[in-house]
């Protein structure tokens, strides 16, 4: 009788790790077709609060055994059909979706989604662009929301000559709307403010989500690059190559944080000092982590926030932003040099 029980333990052990492995098979696969809306990156490389919120939902679905083309199905109801990756499902998905969603129903139309202001300065102060949208449905298209990346671009929308206040990363009011008719068209004017603090040398991305009624896309998204010239270089010591200054054998360095850049980058400190590191956000919450120094600093907008390490060893290591901060946070990386 002991040896019948063992070996339905044992049994029960080997089926048990086998169904482990398939479900972690399956959740990696599940994983790979989808993407995070907000970073656009695969949810198997990403990290960020809404990545993580996706990854918990489909453990649960997982749980309850159902099958991996249901769990698409439900993830993209639940978080907009933008958010699956792999494009046979995304078709799939997108044939429920609009079967599901009936013969009437909005459907917001964007004639582009990018514009690009090309090489620019700073001292242009604000520039422009008008993105024209469509109710592409038979029923009335409502826009609850629209919200920007970064407190330097702000954003308004017109229909039949009413023109919206403008609107920031604050987004609008609760409450607020505008409807567009079936067939109706709007314009939305997307202003960047050049001369803002948040806005540093180099590539530069932001972003501008519209929220609506539309079934199978809730929330969608245009986007505004530039090359910005003419920002004054990282601070640095007189006389040196390293960053910031140092009082009393501590290195201080005035770091600022935006979409998506440090600043100084790259950051040069000496082998064996202490580095106290006084970081301002200048739009959105942030974070740095260096971890082979043990570096994790929460930057929210607002006050500064201080963190401190010892740079015990020569190299170059990669600062990350650990806080999610919008659709280019993946790619939100400075360098530290220890010399």
């Amino acid at each position: 009788m002991k040896k019948i029980i063992l070996a339905f333990l044992a049994v029960s052990f080997i089926c048990g790790a086998a169904f482990a492995q398939n479900v972690d098979a399956l959740r990696m696969e599940i994983h790979s077709k989808l993407r995070d809306k907000r970073c656009n990156m695969p949810l198997s490389e990403c990290n960020c609060p809404e990545a993580k919120e996706m990854k918990g939902y489909i453990d649960a679905l997982l749980e309850t055994g159902i099958a991996k083309d249901e769990i698409y199905y439900k993830v993209a109801k639940k978080f907009s059909l933008k958010t699956i990756l792999d494009e046979n499902v995304k078709k799939e998905v997108e044939k429920r979706l609009t079967v599901e969603a009936g013969e009437s129903r909005p459907q917001i139309v964007l004639e582009s989604t990018v514009f690009n202001f090309g090489e620019v300065k700073k001292t242009q102060g604000k520039v422009s662009t008008i993105f024209k949208l469509r109710n592409k449905g038979n029923a009335d298209l409502v826009i609850t929301n629209l919200r920007a990346s970064c407190v330097c671009t702000t954003i308004s929308l017109t229909v039949a000559k009413q023109k919206s206040p403008y609107f920031d990363n604050k987004g609008a009011p609760k409450g607020w709307k505008m409807e567009l008719k079936p067939n109706q068209t709007g314009e939305l004017e997307v202003v960047l403010d050049l001369a803002h603090k948040a806005i540093n040398a180099g590539d530069l991305t932001r972003e501008v989500d519209i929220i609506s009624n539309d079934p199978l896309y809730p929330e969608t998204s245009v986007r505004v690059e530039a090359k910005v010239i003419g920002v004054e270089n990282p601070q640095k010591d007189e006389n040196t190559a390293f960053s910031g200054r140092l009082e009393k054998g501590v290195r201080i360095i005035e770091l600022k944080a935006s979409q998506y850049k440090f600043e100084p980058d790259p950051i040069v400190v000496k082998k064996g000092e202490r580095v106290r590191l006084v970081a301002k956000s200048l739009d959105v919450g942030h974070g740095i982590s260096i971890p082979e120094f043990n570096l994790n600093l929460s930057i929210p907008a607002g006050p500064d926030s201080v963190g401190e390490f010892t740079a015990a060893k020569e190299g170059e290591f990669t600062a990350y932003c650990s806080v999610y901060c919008g659709s280019g946070h993946g790619k939100m990386q400075g360098k530290l040099i220890v010399r």
